[in-house]
């Protein structure tokens, strides 16, 4: 577990300054731009996120499975091809959409449609070479253009606005973080060069044809798996406004950056140590990895949930503008759920690696089905809040089954699994009462914040004091945020 920490920390720590800065950003971003922007931006990234993943066919999975490097180095190629087939194809499709099309009763989105070829593109290059270099562990690279993403794209954000304060330059940023990424990434990828001059067609087409569950089965998952979350934005546009589309993708974006953070970095190795362990190239028992990174998720992951159900309002309300406030709203009817894909994301590569992409299939099929029928039922007979609601509670359910199947295929019972969530809510809980009782007794927000992080500073020491390796990998952490700073 030592390399599996070390690993995890180069992707963590390795870009938590720079993080730290993009979220910083985010209160400039929205007192420059309104709730609409943010509601054009984010059906334009649901509309490309479903594209892009349609662009690689899932083969970018299966190049952390051959056992030999000029195979991986054809499978990265396979996905090459295919990413740009694909943004060509959607290039020639735009032409032929009219500029004033609506699109979920939202015209304003239309015009933007010419970049979508060019995000597809760069998206896609992203997720392919982020896989090669998880295979090749080169985590720190990874990192650097995590970093590069998000600075680049929050500063083009805030610089386009000297231009024109509309969607285009929320857009535009957006594009700018993923080309600056994969110029990094490219970067890393130079020393494998004599790799990659070996591939050819014959086994390219030989190694399509070896992964072929992967498009068959796992594309189609992955596409239903980012349908879903991107869901609310079509039918919220629909049924309501892009308003609050607006306030929806500030909260997720909020939320979801800081979790995202530790979620993808310990979800990238984690697919790389059990997949050698799998291949026998690797040391360590299934069982202990996946129990012990379930853990983790949990004792980082869990608090800061319960602070955003608690301060929802508050905090959007002071950070990002008084028009910002229901944003938080919207935070505390989802953080159950958003909670939940934190712990099945890093570990739902363990479909792949046990080859249940069928299960995956249907379980990701299903999961879309009652996210659209929720919000169907919300939208016609509620309000958003009440909308958001049943999308959160159909997460809920289906995300807990996830849990309970990942960690069965490991060997790990749902007493196991649900003893260790028992277990750090009861601490978070108990941790956070004192903070309830001074939010009900106190109207300055600073006392209220001042409260949250000392029981933060309490909860963490708990946990640091029961997990002897939490402690090792937060010892870990400080050390290494202080020589990279």
């Amino acid at each position: 577990m030592s390399n599996f920490i070390t690993n995890v920390l180069k992707l963590v720590s390795g870009s938590v300054t720079a993080q730290i800065l993009g979220i910083i950003l985010i209160p400039i971003i929205t007192r420059i731009y309104n709730p609409d922007d943010f509601g054009i931006f984010q059906l334009f990234i649901s509309i490309s996120g479903i594209l892009v993943i349609v662009s690689t066919f899932s083969y970018q999975f299966a190049i952390m499975l051959p056992k030999t490097e000029e195979d991986a180095a054809n499978v990265a190629s396979v996905c090459t091809v295919l990413v740009t087939f694909i943004s060509l194809l959607t290039g020639l499709v735009v032409l032929f959409i009219p500029e004033d099309i609506e699109i979920f009763n939202t015209p304003g989105v239309s015009k933007y449609l010419p970049l979508l070829p060019l995000i597809i593109f760069l998206n896609g290059m992203f997720f392919v070479q982020n896989y090669w270099l998880s295979r090749k562990t080169r985590f720190g690279v990874i990192a650097g253009s995590r970093v590069s993403n998000t600075l680049t794209s929050k500063a083009f954000q805030i610089g386009f606005a000297k231009w024109s304060i509309t969607p285009l330059g929320l857009i535009g940023g957006f594009v700018a973080g993923y080309l600056f990424a994969d110029l990094f990434m490219l970067r890393g990828i130079k020393k494998d060069i004599q790799v990659f001059k070996k591939v050819s067609i014959k086994r390219m087409k030989e190694v399509a044809i070896q992964y072929k569950k992967f498009p068959l089965f796992s594309s189609w998952s992955s596409i239903a798996n980012t349908i879903s979350p991107q869901v609310p934005a079509f039918l919220l546009a629909y049924f309501y406004s892009t308003s609050v589309v607006g306030h929806f993708s500030l909260a997720n974006q909020v939320v979801n950056l800081p979790m995202g953070i530790v979620g993808s970095a310990i979800g990238q190795v984690f697919f790389q140590k059990v997949s050698e362990v799998k291949n026998g190239n690797g040391e360590g028992d299934m069982k202990v990895i996946v129990g012990e990174v379930y853990k983790k998720l949990i004792s980082i992951g869990l608090f800061p949930m319960i602070l955003l159900m608690i301060l929802g309002e508050q905090i959007f309300t002071f950070a990002f503008g008084e028009e910002w406030g229901i944003s938080g709203t919207y935070v505390r009817i989802l953080v159950p759920w958003i909670f939940l894909v934190f712990l099945s994301s890093p570990i739902s590569t363990l479909y792949n690696v046990f080859e249940r992409q069928k299960v995956w299939l249907i379980f990701s099929i299903v999961l879309l089905v009652s996210r659209v029928v929720a919000l169907f039922i919300g939208g016609t007979y509620g309000d958003p809040e009440f909308a958001l609601a049943l999308y959160s509670f159909t997460g809920i359910v289906f995300w807990l089954w996830n849990n309970a199947y990942l960690l069965g295929l490991a060997g790990i019972s749902k007493k196991e699994s649900i003893g260790t969530l028992i277990k750090y809510a009861t601490i978070g809980l108990v941790v956070s009462a004192p903070l309830i009782m001074i939010e009900m007794i106190f109207s300055s927000f600073y006392v209220i914040i001042f409260a949250a992080v000392v029981v933060t500073g309490i909860y963490y020491a708990i946990t640091l004091h029961d997990d002897p390796m939490f402690r090792k990998m937060f010892s870990a952490f400080i050390i290494s945020v202080r020589n990279r700073s």
